[in-house]
């Protein structure tokens, strides 16, 4: 005689969003699968943004960490002139 498992709050998940449970719904029903697997490939397919870790003084501009000038700003100007720079081989 088996015990029957006994659930925690934990266990529970209640989702108050139309969008999400129609279109869990429509998932399940397109793949055969449950509205629960559904759920639970989607949660272990997502990847979140990585977060941004400081770089001491450099800062990221346009996915590149580049150099801050002291306290002034770096303009993009600035940047494509470095980079430019750095491109055709051009030394400070």
């Amino acid at each position: 005689m088996g015990h029957a498992k006994t659930k925690s709050p934990a266990d529970q998940l209640n989702v108050r969003s139309v969008f999400a449970r129609t279109r869990a719904a429509q998932l399940a029903k397109r793949t055969g699968m449950s509205t629960v697997q559904v759920v639970e490939e989607a949660l272990r397919a997502y990847q979140p943004a990585p977060v941004a870790i400081p770089a001491g003084r450099l800062i990221e501009k346009h996915g590149l960490l580049v150099k801050r000038m002291g306290r002034a700003q770096i303009t993009q100007a600035q940047v494509d002139a470095e980079l430019e720079d750095m491109r055709s081989g051009v030394r400070h």
